[in-house]
């Protein structure tokens, strides 16, 4: 049987429902807390780590890379390699 919010509490002390013993259902414990803790610890770092590898990555330095087909005859792929600075 479920109980409608504002139909009086039934353990009996004379208040509604969700002021009295419907409240408890929405409060976290102290366990909870500490996972809730972790997590967002765990979510923190790995975006950071995110933004932080992006930020290296665009802030170095990349050779120009060019395409070639591989001399090998049963290769059919191509593969690229940094270009070379000829005079």
């Amino acid at each position: 049987m479920k109980t409608n919010r504002n139909e009086p509490c039934l353990c009996g002390s004379g208040k509604k429902h969700k002021n009295c013993c419907g409240s408890k259902r929405f409060q976290t414990s102290v366990e909870n807390r500490y996972i809730r803790w972790i997590i967002s610890g765990i979510v923190s770092l790995f975006l950071i780590l995110t933004v932080w590898s992006i930020v290296e990555y665009f802030t170095t330095e990349h050779p120009e890379m060019e395409a070639y087909k591989c001399d090998n005859p049963q290769c059919n792929r191509i593969h690229y390699r940094a270009v070379s600075q000829s005079n």
